[in-house]
């Protein structure tokens, strides 16, 4: 038998295949030996390459197919990038002609495999292929992927597995018998491994179904089907009855499984017929008024031969109405929409006699409403508090607002007008259909109005006529006043909306561009001001580029505009007053000029506005709250229609003529500007600036002035005692703060240095003091240093002698803080004096035995020692020892023992007791 021909289609598949398996672009290495990308390299590159990269090796018949078809030139030179183009071969972005689906070329198999060649009868495929489609199915409903449960067992990766693994983790559906798993088996037998079968040949098979499902889906979607025929072959009556249905779950937002899942215990997607009809009734029965007959259509349907009733196809069906699963993932799908009508609540008919009954009903209410300004519609949503707004409420609610509304009509009428507004779904009164029926100022469409509009719309283009700047009733220097005006009051940077559109920075664009910018700074239908074609002509006309008719100039508009803030170049002008921003301000489009007004026209507003406030001032009414509910958008203004109801409402009562006058004065294009007609009404005073004033007064009062000092120390030894005898109680050492400011350790530091140190070290020096440190150690030469090692030397001799390790028969005596009071010394006859007292007080003490320290202590809470002055005095009253101290002898004690405790002159109490008890020579501790 003669060896079959092999072409470079064959071999071209086979290297495809293989590059795909491999996941390798062989264009990137290629690239490697044409340096001057020229798209050819050698006959031997090429070769080298193929078994580099694929491990492909190629016999000489091969070898010579590529080269007669790649060999363009016959120089042994191969073209690889035509080569890599047929390998890699994708859609073409250019060729919009065919899709990019038919262009897109793809291996027939992955990794190497192969299917069996093996052929089988027609009717074995026949039901190979149902069988497919039914684990299609099976698989998309389980969310199963049928290439997973293979993969374990297929460690190499290869696309095989043996016979016993296949069946031992096949997937299901549990319905396949042994049988249609034997025609599996030999379906998907691979040729060249004996005892292996391919599962991801199965695998893509299935994956090709389901695709082929979904084209054919969407196939039918294109031609405007109503609903996707999951299960064909439906007669008229019973779409009618899944239609209906389909409109109240969408309606309703009803989630159909929820109603039948509590049934299926084991999930399973099948209910009995009883359990389905009562599911359907409790679902949609009442939405959709589906009769006991309509029901029993829809079991039949879906009844399975075991009399069970198949409920999962049709919740699929019903949770998908006019929608496609997982429309994320299918981008290019298009969404059925339902018919124009189908989701509208409309009217219940009526008879002939009862319709003229209505519009009787309807007349009169309608001419109440319109005669006392009535909004209603809100009156009617406070009782709607569904979710997501029902838009009806109950006949009963319905009857109370028109009571509370004052529209009191027979109980009869009510009946006829329920029944005319009734929702054929809930039984509730159309509210909205009632408001728009009766307030002709109610916005609302129906679907009359609906079908209207599209009766009126037509298919033929308008023709279009060209505009031209006188076209416009608004001249430039108005309409540059109003840009100005946006521009200045949105604080807004007009260059930032032109200067990407000019690379070049040439300052002229496109008039497209020129029309885009200004839509994106706000002149559009969108933004604060609705530009016109012939007012955008005149600005177009105005700056227009004199060289190239096309273009505008951007930035000579930007100068313009921008002059609101401040004027270009102003610091070379520096006398130039620059206009102030008010000026630039304009009124809303509409407004009058008030200037222009009769002296009749102002007479009467001025007497309307004067009663008007006269009223307001009386009743001390707060009419803003009043306005700021009819103005939703927040932009100061409502309606004619709005303001004459909120003057009814504040009882504020005027003329015809004087409305006229008040609309005439603050209307403009908006509404009525109801902030400038209150701002006039009920004038508001502004404060008074006091920034300044209080600034200033703050400045007075943090302003500090110099305090004189108090008890400090007039030489260096007080100086220096002071600082010893904090050091010695409170046991610091001064040197671990003075030395991080010395970084070079040279044994000095400036002067601030020094004082801020000291500081630290909570010495609580005066200024006098600290200056006298400074004279004391100032450094040698250098009035600007001081040497602080000599002063931390000294305040460490209060412990020890500075090397004492060469001085051993030194004998270092330690130094003790004199006591507070001891340093306090009496001259004189005030000395004599202070002795005298004493030893009085001593002499009565001995002779009682007194004891004094029980009473002091009582008074010292903290138990420091020591007490206040009046303390003091009265310790010793209460003592009887009071009488015996004079009033200047008071005043020697507490010289004599007075104490500084936190800026406080008190008295040591326990020198004062212990002095006492040696004068009366008592043992000590013992008096």
């Amino acid at each position: 038998m003669p060896a079959a021909v092999v072409t470079a289609t064959d071999l071209e598949n086979n290297i495809r295949t293989l590059s795909q398996t491999k996941r390798i672009r062989v264009t990137e290495f290629f690239q490697d030996f044409d340096k001057l990308r020229s798209g050819f390299i050698s006959d031997q590159q090429f070769f080298r390459c193929l078994w580099l990269t694929l491990g492909l090796q190629l016999d000489d018949e091969q070898a010579n197919i590529l080269r007669q078809k790649y060999d363009l030139k016959r120089d042994q030179r191969m073209h690889y990038k035509s080569f890599c183009e047929e390998i890699e071969k994708n859609f073409n972005p250019g060729d919009l002609t065919i899709s990019p689906h038919l262009q897109k070329k793809e291996a027939p198999e992955f990794l190497g495999t192969k299917r069996s060649v093996r052929p089988l009868s027609p009717q074995t495929e026949d039901k190979i292929l149902k069988l497919l489609y039914r684990m299609q199915q099976f698989y998309q409903y389980h969310g199963i992927n049928l290439r997973t449960c293979y993969e374990d067992f297929d460690r190499h990766h290869m696309g095989v597995v043996t016979e016993s693994q296949f069946y031992r983790s096949f997937p299901g559906p549990p319905d396949v018998n042994d049988n249609e798993m034997s025609m599996l088996v030999m379906k998907y037998r691979d040729p060249d491994k004996p005892g292996l079968l391919n599962y991801l040949n199965l695998h893509h098979d299935i994956v090709a179904i389901g695709q082929k499902l979904t084209e054919s889906v969407s196939s039918v979607l294109d031609r405007n089907v109503d609903l996707v025929p999951l299960l064909p072959n439906v007669d008229p009556a019973l779409s009618m009855i899944f239609d209906k249905i389909r409109v109240a779950v969408f309606k309703n937002g009803i989630r159909t499984p929820e109603f039948f899942k509590d049934h299926d215990k084991l999930r399973s997607g099948i209910i009995t017929e009883n359990q389905f009809v009562c599911g359907l009734a409790l679902a949609v029965g009442k939405e959709a008024q589906l009769s006991r007959a309509e029901i029993q259509k829809v079991v039949e349907y879906y009844r399975q031969p075991d009399g069970r009733v198949q409920y999962q196809e049709f919740c699929d069906m019903m949770e998908n109405a006019f929608n496609i699963p997982h429309l994320d993932k299918k981008p290019l799908q298009n969404v059925v929409r339902p018919l124009k009508g189908t989701l509208h609540r409309g009217l219940k008919p009526l008879s002939d006699e009862q319709e003229a009954r209505i519009r009787v009903i309807l007349g009169e209410i309608s001419e109440q409403v319109k005669r006392r300004r009535l909004m209603m519609y809100p009156y009617f949503k406070d009782y709607d508090r569904g979710i997501a707004y029902t838009r009806v409420v109950t006949k009963t609610q319905f009857g109370r607002i028109l009571h509370f509304l004052s529209l009191n009509i027979a109980a009869e009428d009510l009946k006829l007008i329920c029944l005319k507004f009734e929702d054929p779904a809930s039984g509730d009164v159309n509210y909205p259909a009632f408001v728009q029926a009766v307030d002709q100022e109610f916005v609302g469409h129906t679907l009359d109005d609906a079908n209207m509009m599209d009766k009126n719309r037509t298919n033929t283009p308008v023709p279009s006529k060209p505009v031209s700047a006188t076209d416009s009733n608004v001249s430039y220097e108005d309409l540059m006043s109003r840009i100005r005006h946006i521009v200045l009051t949105n604080r807004l940077r007009v260059i930032e909306y032109f200067q990407d559109y000019d690379p070049l920075r040439s300052g002229s664009i496109s008039k497209s561009q020129f029309r885009r910018g200004l839509s994106l700074l706000g002149l559009s239908k969108l933004g604060q001001h609705d530009l016109l074609d012939p007012q955008y002509q005149v600005l177009i006309d105005y700056y227009q580029n004199p060289v190239k008719e096309d273009q505008a100039l951007w930035t000579k508009f930007t100068y313009d505009i921008e002059t609101v803030f401040t004027q270009p170049g102003l610091e070379k002008e520096p006398t130039y007053q620059v206009p102030p921003v008010d000026m630039f301000r304009v009124p809303k489009p509409g407004s009058i000029d008030w200037t222009n007004a009769t002296e009749d026209h102002k007479t009467l507003f001025e007497s309307t506005m004067e009663r008007l406030r006269q009223r307001i001032n009386q009743r001390r009414v707060l009419a803003k709250p009043v306005f700021q509910d009819f103005d939703r958008h927040n932009n100061g203004h409502v309606t004619v229609a709005q303001f004459r109801q909120c003057l009814t409402m504040l009882e504020l009562h005027s003329t015809e003529s004087e409305m006229a006058a008040l609309e005439a004065k603050f209307c403009n294009d908006v509404g009525f500007n109801y902030l400038a007609f209150l701002n006039e009404l009920q004038p508001i005073i502004s404060p008074k600036f006091m920034y300044e004033t209080r600034l200033e007064e703050l400045r007075l009062t943090n302003k500090k002035t110099k305090l004189p000092e108090t008890n400090s120390a007039k030489d260096l030894e007080e100086v220096l005692m002071k600082v010893k005898t904090k050091v010695s109680k409170e046991r610091i050492r001064v040197i671990e703060f003075m030395r991080d400011y010395d970084k070079l350790r040279s044994g000095r530091m400036l002067k601030t240095s020094f004082r801020r140190a000291l500081d630290l070290c909570r010495f609580e020096l005066k200024e006098s003091e600290a200056s006298i440190l400074e004279d004391r150690y100032q450094t040698y030469g250098d009035a600007e240093y001081v040497d602080y090692l000599r002063f931390c030397d000294e305040v460490e001799s209060i412990f020890t002698f500075k090397e004492l390790e060469k001085a051993p028969l030194q004998n270092p005596v330690q130094f003790k803080p004199p006591q507070e009071w001891a340093l306090n010394k009496l001259e004189g006859d005030a000395e004599i004096k202070w002795q005298a007292c004493m030893n009085r007080i001593a002499e009565k003490v001995r002779k009682h035995q007194m004891q004094l320290f029980p009473l002091f202590e009582d008074y010292d809470r903290v138990h420091n020692g020591t007490v206040s002055r009046s303390q003091f005095r009265r310790v010793l009253s209460e003592l009887e020892l009071g009488s015996l101290v004079s009033e200047q002898e008071f005043e020697l004690l507490w010289f004599k023992f007075d104490v500084k405790i936190g800026g406080k002159d008190d008295v040591d109490y326990t020198a004062f007791c212990e002095m006492i008890y040696e004068l009366a020579k008592f043992e000590w501790r013992k008096p």
